[in-house]
């Protein structure tokens, strides 16, 4: 038993590394076929479409924080609103590690360590994880239309996305569909408690606009390499959110590869080259420093926060000493 489980483990090892190789070979790949035009490419992005672009993808990431607030109270833990934000920017550094549980499972281990109930923030970050992939989905539908006017095949696409707009038009779905990780999770505690309609809703509708807040870098981007405004609206925010969701279900760390895929067959559409080479290695590099930004940006305020505090208080009970 103990030899075929080290048999599995190694070959499941062995697979990944080649996944992950042929994912660098693939981008690898698709930079030298198109190398000669790169430069040109980034030049007609410019300074000022790169910074907007950027600035775009640090607002995105806090919609998402909000939404994780707002469903962690929806359960009966009551955090202050720093003491939330650290957990959760600490907890997103993971988000870049194979597999898009880590975050949560990050956030359980720091809820545990400060003596909140882990089960719970499981519960949530499940909750947040599925509402997260219909909201994304829903953005998607943008998309649609323009693809399937290209290719009718991109229709078959529309069952999935309506069923996801049935989970969220019926709460009841959704809170049958997390009922089993309830059980899985809830490890003894009390009755961990499903978000309502209204909570539904609102994570929901953080969550669109944290999808169009951060996806608008591409519409940004394919705008200056000439593509139609509305075109580079609908497929930039649809496309984009269907390629993060795909990757986000893939077992590529953040969706390395798979997301460049997905996004480039959708973006296809109105550019192609080295300009559309161009914007999917803008698009990876963009979200990944608005998120870093964002992360090091508020646990540094919080971490000088709790410094101004910690001195206030030392010299407090130094004054009350003095006194005495």
């Amino acid at each position: 038993m103990v030899g075929s489980l080290k048999k599995y483990r190694s070959t499941l090892k062995l697979l990944r590394v080649i996944v992950y190789s042929f994912i660098v070979i693939f981008l690898c790949w698709q930079v030298w076929r198109v190398r000669h035009g790169l430069g040109h490419s980034l030049d007609s992005v410019g300074w000022s479409t790169f910074a907007l672009s950027a600035g775009t993808t640090v607002v995105g990431t806090f919609p998402g924080f909000f939404a994780w607030r707002l469903l962690i109270t929806s359960t009966g833990v009551q955090l202050s609103f720093l003491d939330a934000a650290w957990m959760y920017f600490l907890s997103g550094a993971t988000r870049y590690l194979p597999g898009a549980m880590w975050p949560t499972v990050t956030q359980a281990a720091l809820a545990k360590r400060s003596g909140a109930p882990a089960g719970r923030f499981i519960a949530a970050g499940l909750v947040g994880m599925t509402m997260t992939a219909i909201s994304g989905a829903m953005v998607g539908l943008l998309a649609l239309p323009r693809l399937a006017a290209d290719d009718p095949k991109w229709w078959l696409l529309l069952p999935i996305l309506l069923c996801a707009g049935a989970v969220m038009l019926r709460p009841r779905v959704l809170g049958r569909l997390l009922n089993l990780a309830q059980r899985l999770f809830r490890r003894g505690e009390h009755e961990i408690t499903l978000p309502t309609g209204k909570t539904s809703m609102g994570v929901i509708a953080l969550g669109v606009l944290g999808w169009c807040s951060t996806g608008i870098h591409v519409t940004i981007i394919a705008i200056s390499f000439g593509a139609p405004p509305i075109s580079a609206i609908t497929l930039g925010l649809g496309g984009f959110a269907l390629s993060t969701v795909i990757g986000a279900l893939s077992p590529a760390p953040a969706g390395l590869g798979i997301r460049e895929a997905m996004l480039g067959l959708t973006l296809g559409v109105l550019i192609g080259g080295p300009d559309l080479v161009t914007l999917l290695l803008l698009s990876r590099a963009l979200t990944t420093l608005g998120h870093v930004a964002a992360t090091l940006g508020v646990l540094g305020v919080l971490a000088g926060t709790r410094y101004v505090r910690w001195r206030s208080g030392k010299e407090k009970s130094s004054d009350a000493l003095s006194a005495s």
